[in-house]
């Protein structure tokens, strides 16, 4: 077999193993923060809210997000397949303009898919996520799209009208809009030709206002969501740099930490001065204000999806660089690609292994609860304030759910919260949910929480108030993540 065929039979095999855990993934619940979200998004009907901080929940989400879950919702109502489908559908035509420059080099696309197989779990799970992080993701692909047509054309137009475009699709993509204003600024003072500088000034001034103007708007839309809870604080830089460093960890995964790594560290020292490098060190200048912003306080980056629009460019810079190693006259760099091209190997392996396992990858098991929760008799069900938002959206997949009565506490309107008393206010909605229970005998459905032995937390806050009340229970039924409990309680109602 030819070169050129084994390549392309590579490439062909590797889409169809992507295509495969694409489809894995956008079969999986609906969860928590989800549930959240698109509770907003169905009881908006009047325009003009979407352009306020959302009415429940606490929850935030970019205009554009929101109006464009609206109207997929508009076609395919409450289905979750076809939703998240959605969502990926237009992730990849993102992509595909950055995986085509692949093409040009024989095994470039085939190296690009299995660094996007290893990185699935991250990248694929939001790609196929009902949140707004799939457009963060795209803002760095049409980032890296407009450094490209900069150092292939040699102006700047492109990247002024991306970094306008990309401020409105997230929040964090308001770095990556700050980052390109930077890439013109430089570009502007050391290239310039000196043609049309009054457009290429007016563009700039245009392009800047735009970004600072979705700063300040960005700011007003997550106010309550930022902040009404404590976990985007940190107590000391320390622990600031730790927990971005742990997000950053949690968004790459160990393999393509270390490549990424290398390959950017590497890249700084060798190689033409191109595309490439200067896509390297936009990079770069981003991974130091990421970490600096969140030492310093003025970037919250505290969990992976905070981070993750870092990891297209990680998994664009790390192709660049394995294909432009391994074919270095050099042995030491060539031996280094081969080592990193390994190291992606193995984690897209691992991914194809869980995949083939029968791995959901779900933060919570809200399909199976809910199917099992509707074939039951109609019975009394006390609901954790976690299991609330996941309950109303499966009422409206399911009419099953309906005979049965619920008991609900939860405080779901948007208003401004001490974030010291997060958990409190929690254990105080348990405590009036178990006092107001119409019987001794009673089920109390969880989701989105570990009840296992030797667990913190909210599973042993439950705990504690469960004790209180001098109730033992029985799990009727136990996934990932979610329980449907049987409790029988000594005190008296």
């Amino acid at each position: 077999m030819k070169y050129f065929d084994l390549s392309k039979l590579c490439t062909l095999l590797a889409l169809a193993v992507l295509a495969s855990i694409f489809l894995t993934l956008s079969a999986r619940s609906v969860w928590l923060d989800e549930a959240m979200l698109l509770k907003n998004i169905i009881e908006i009907s009047n325009p003009a809210d979407f352009a306020a901080p959302l009415p429940y929940y606490d929850q935030a989400e970019p205009v554009l997000a929101s109006v464009f879950f609206k109207a997929v919702m508009s076609v395919f109502h409450y289905d979750i397949r076809a939703l998240r489908l959605s969502v990926l559908g237009l992730s990849l035509l993102m992509v595909a303009p950055i995986a085509l420059l692949f093409r040009q080099q024989r095994w470039g696309l085939f190296v690009f898919l299995v660094a996007l197989i290893g990185n699935s779990f991250s990248t694929g799970f939001h790609f196929t996520e009902l949140k707004f992080y799939f457009l963060e993701m795209s803002g760095s692909f049409l980032a890296m799209l407009a450094i490209r047509e900069a150092e292939e054309h040699q102006d700047i137009y492109w990247t002024l009208l991306v970094a306008a475009l990309v401020s409105l699709l997230g929040f964090s993509t308001l770095l990556i809009a700050g980052g390109l204003l930077g890439y013109a600024c430089v570009w502007y003072v050391t290239r310039d030709d000196g043609t049309q500088r009054g457009y290429k000034l007016s563009g700039f001034v245009l392009a800047s206002a735009c970004v600072v103007l979705s700063y300040v708007y960005m700011k007003y839309l997550t106010m309550y969501q930022i902040g009404n809870y404590s976990t985007y604080a940190a107590a000391t830089h320390l622990d600031a740099l730790k927990s971005v460093l742990n997000a950053l960890l949690g968004a790459y995964g160990k393999a393509l930490m270390i490549v990424s790594v290398i390959a950017s560290v590497t890249l700084l020292f060798v190689g033409k001065r191109g595309y490439l490098y200067n896509l390297n060190l936009f990079f770069c200048a981003l991974v130091g204000v990421v970490i600096v912003g969140k030492v310093v306080g003025f970037y919250p980056a505290t969990y992976p999806r905070h981070v993750l629009w870092l990891v297209p460019m990680s998994l664009v810079i790390s192709t660049f660089a394995i294909l432009l190693f391994v074919r270095s006259p050099r042995l030491p760099l060539k031996a280094l690609g081969w080592v990193m091209l390994l190291l992606l190997g193995l984690q897209a392996g691992k991914a194809c292994y869980n995949n083939l396992g029968g791995e959901t990858y779900q933060y919570t098991d809200n399909n199976q609860l809910f199917q099992y929760l509707s074939q039951m008799p109609a019975s009394d069900i006390l609901v954790h304030p976690n299991a609330q938002p996941s309950l109303e959206y499966y009422q409206l997949l399911d009419p099953g759910l309906n005979k049965h009565h619920f008991f609900g506490d939860s405080d779901e309107t948007t208003h401004r919260r001490d974030p010291t008393l997060e958990m409190t206010t929690l254990s105080n909605d348990i405590d009036r949910l178990l006092a107001e229970r119409p019987s001794n005998s009673v089920y109390f459905l969880t989701s989105h929480l570990d009840l296992q032995p030797g667990e913190t937390g909210v599973g042993n806050l439950m705990q504690r108030e469960l004790d209180q009340y001098h109730c033992i229970y029985t799990s009727v039924l136990s996934v990932t993540d979610a329980e449907l409990l049987h409790l029988n309680c000594r005190d008296a109602l």
